[in-house]
């Protein structure tokens, strides 16, 4: 009897430990603990509260990493926790989904419309399996927890809130080009259509169609003899045709911008790309060398995305 009691205490013993050694279920939380350059991400769901949301809700988390973060203005987890908590909570929830959404299960191609937590509409590329959310490609993807699924990407995304019309009017550097979109729209001869990029009303234009406007400095425009006093006096028809040069005719984020010509707003016009590591360069019919370059991308709207450029673009 005491040898039969034994051997069934060993079996036990022996089950027990099994259980012990079997690897235990992760919820998003667990795994965002586990990745090591998350840490700012993991400071920032501290800060606004959400921690308990990772550990139970179904969700699909475009988590940035440290580096993603750095990458758009935030140095360490020192500066995002300096922010009110609710302006953290809206940023974190734009990178969330409300269901599980592997690499397998997205829909293929570019810009696909989804909504996120935060409210905001973004858009998911899938390129031969791997993920991007607007400009931010994923960099590990897949990491799944009980809960749902985390996708690593290289950005941060803000939450567009304002049209492509609001942009240029609440950019001081893009007063310039502003005043030459106003001009080509309002005089005679100009373009009427332009008006939706130069208007005052929150959100004017539609959400469709979008558009990519490469919208040159005020130092640019002064360069190009399109200073405010010329521009006031300029032809309008002539504005039209410069400004309308600026405008492509759907939306491209830095990631996709294709090294290739671009129809822009008047559809006989085109515009050349040059998309490397080193820097995006784009040239007009009538520019001379050297190509515009563009210096800062991906200021995205709700109804298109603006990148920033040294050169008025020339028909």
């Amino acid at each position: 009897m005491k040898k039969l009691i034994g051997g069934f205490l060993l079996l036990v013993s022996i089950i027990s430990g099994c259980k012990q050694d079997a690897p235990q279920p992760k919820s998003i939380s667990d795994v965002l603990i586990e990745e090591a350059d998350l840490g700012i991400l993991r400071a920032a769901i501290k800060h606004a509260g959400l921690e308990d949301a990772f550990k139970t809700s179904s969700l699909t988390l475009f988590a940035p990493s440290d580096e993603g973060f750095k990458a758009s203005g935030f140095a360490d987890a020192a500066a995002i926790t300096a922010l009110p908590a609710a302006q953290v909570r809206a940023l974190i929830t734009n990178h969330v989904l409300t269901s599980k959404l592997a690499t397998a299960t997205m829909p293929l191609g570019q810009n696909n419309p989804i909504k996120m937590m935060s409210g905001a509409r973004l858009f998911l590329s899938n390129i031969d399996g791997t993920p991007y959310l607007n400009q931010a490609k994923g960099t590990k993807s897949n990491l799944v927890g009980t809960n749902g699924v985390i996708h690593i990407i290289n950005r941060v995304i803000p939450i567009p809130n304002q049209s492509l019309a609001q942009i240029i009017k609440n950019t001081p550097d893009f007063s310039l080009f502003r005043q030459a979109v106003r001009r080509a729209a309002t005089g005679t001869g100009g373009d009427s259509r332009l008006a939706i990029f130069y208007a005052d009303t929150l959100n004017t234009g539609p959400v469709d169609p979008a558009y990519t406007m490469f919208v040159p400095t005020n130092q640019a425009m002064t360069a190009a003899k399109l200073s405010q006093g010329e521009i006031s006096v300029a032809n309008p028809a002539n504005l039209a045709r410069i400004v309308s040069y600026h405008i492509a005719l759907s939306r491209y984020f830095s990631t996709f911008l294709p090294s290739a010509t671009l129809n822009m707003f008047d559809a006989s016009y085109t515009t050349i790309v040059e998309n490397k590591a080193t820097g995006i360069k784009i040239t007009g019919r009538g520019n001379p060398t050297p190509p515009a370059n563009v210096t800062k991308t991906d200021i995205t709207a709700t109804n298109g995305v603006i990148h920033m450029i040294d050169k008025v673009l020339i028909p």
